[in-house]
């Protein structure tokens, strides 16, 4: 009889925990966050602003609109500038510019088309020095001609945007000296150029 009593006692804790057990809920299993790549830009990019820049000459006598030849001048016009360029990477890029200044000294107008290679070095996360290497066609409207040389120059650059996979992203503002042509022979042309202005980035 007594072990009967253990044996009904027994099945009977068996079944109890068998039904408890039906009764758990299960904690819910957190998914486990997946991160979505960031695209990269596409490194190309579109700037404008304003130009100033000033011109030295002594080359043939010109004739001006005042009335007068001269064989050496000085003049001081400013305008605009407009540029577009692709970064290869946070190093190395390309850039196309192009500079109208019809203000300023009269008869003096510069027109200057260029394509430079554009080294770089970032500062900091926004900040970036680069300089310019290149190649352009330069016209003086008082010279009534154009000339073609090598050019160069020097500038700084801001991005508001932090850089995605090492390129700039979005807005951003530069200025730099750019000296598009130097000639010297029986024309010595020395032009000089300051840029400013804002850019966006694809």
């Amino acid at each position: 009889m007594k072990k009967l009593v253990i044996s009904i006692a027994a099945l009977a804790a068996i079944v109890s925990s068998a039904n408890a057990g039906k009764n758990v809920i299960p904690a819910p299993v957190k998914p486990i966050p997946v991160p979505v790549p960031v695209a990269a830009p596409l490194g190309l990019y579109l700037g404008g602003g304003y130009t100033y820049a000033k011109a030295d000459c002594e080359c043939d006598p010109i004739y001006l609109s005042s009335g007068k030849y001269t064989p050496k001048f000085t003049a001081k016009t400013h305008g605009v500038n407009l540029k577009a360029g692709y970064d290869f990477n946070e190093y190395i890029g390309i850039e196309a510019k192009y500079l109208y200044t019809p203000w300023g000294d009269e008869d003096h107008t510069l027109k200057h088309y260029g394509i430079y290679l554009k080294p770089s070095f970032p500062v900091t996360e926004n900040f970036d020095i680069y300089a310019l290497l290149g190649y352009g066609k330069t016209e003086c409207e008082s010279l009534k001609d154009s000339e073609n040389g090598f050019g160069w120059g020097v500038g700084a650059s801001y991005n508001f945007g932090k850089r995605v996979q090492g390129k700039k992203d979005g807005f951003g503002v530069y200025v730099e000296y750019l000296r598009p042509l130097r000639k010297t022979g029986e024309k010595d042309i020395k032009i000089d150029t300051v840029n400013a202005g804002v850019q966006y980035n694809f």
